[in-house]
């Protein structure tokens, strides 16, 4: 199984050593790929040339493809990441926008509607669910049907070596269950329901697009490739 990680910050906290706890159960077995904020692409700039032109125009393309290209051979996503005034943390917006041209309302990839996410987030106390919410949004888009999630707001813990041991044992005990839920990780067949009520209303759209392009788009050229919508006849 081929495991990605992205991690939202370089600093060794409490945040990563969930993570290091949950990869603990399935390093021996998998290839393990991870990216640090180091490694990601620079704010988005709104330029719009990945959906007219191409991703491959994208200005941070250089950065953001090995990123891709490691997302579409992974069978596990895993994101971890401080919560950040509630939200998740800019290093990982960067990557997330940058996906946005591959949402089902783009261009999509089969080979993610078979994958699998992980959310692993850790907080000062406040809720986790906000933060953990804008990867599940952009998992969901991009048509990944199973996302698994843990999150804690460590009050009173907020380094790594000063962590209570109760709530060190805690942390494991929590990050080995949240790994055998996905020690193996098989392709999935079928589409959940929320994702596949995405794909139809983007398919739709992009049917009734194809009436009226004078040319064709790259994201109807994408859907026509994929079979996913008929190509237009031409009236002689």
């Amino acid at each position: 199984m081929n495991i990605v990680v992205l991690n939202g910050t370089p600093v060794k906290g409490i945040t990563y050593h969930m993570k290091e706890m949950f990869l603990s159960h399935m390093r021996d077995k998998n290839q393990v790929t991870e990216f640090y904020p180091k490694d990601f692409p620079p704010f988005c700039v709104g330029c719009k040339a990945c959906f007219l032109r191409g991703e491959e125009k994208c200005p941070h393309y250089n950065l953001m493809e090995p990123i891709w290209n490691a997302t579409l051979n992974a069978d596990l996503l895993v994101f971890a990441y401080p919560v950040y005034a509630l939200r998740a943390p800019a290093s990982i917006k960067s990557v997330l926008d940058h996906y946005c041209v591959h949402w089902m309302a783009h261009r999509p990839e089969p080979e993610m509607f078979e994958k699998t996410a992980v959310i692993i987030t850790n907080s000062v106390g406040a809720p986790n669910g906000s933060a953990q919410k804008d990867v599940k949004t952009s998992m969901s888009w991009m048509g990944v049907s199973k996302v698994y999630t843990y999150g804690v707001g460590m009050m009173g813990d907020i380094f790594w070596n000063e962590i209570k041991d109760k709530n060190r044992i805690m942390l494991e005990r929590k990050m080995e269950s949240l790994a055998n839920k996905v020690t193996i990780v098989k392709p999935r067949r079928r589409k959940s329901l929320k994702v596949n009520m995405f794909f139809l209303m983007c398919k739709k759209i992009h049917k009734s697009a194809l009436k009226s392009e004078t040319e064709l788009s790259l994201d109807t050229k994408h859907y026509i490739k994929h079979g996913w919508i008929k190509p237009r006849t031409l009236k002689s």
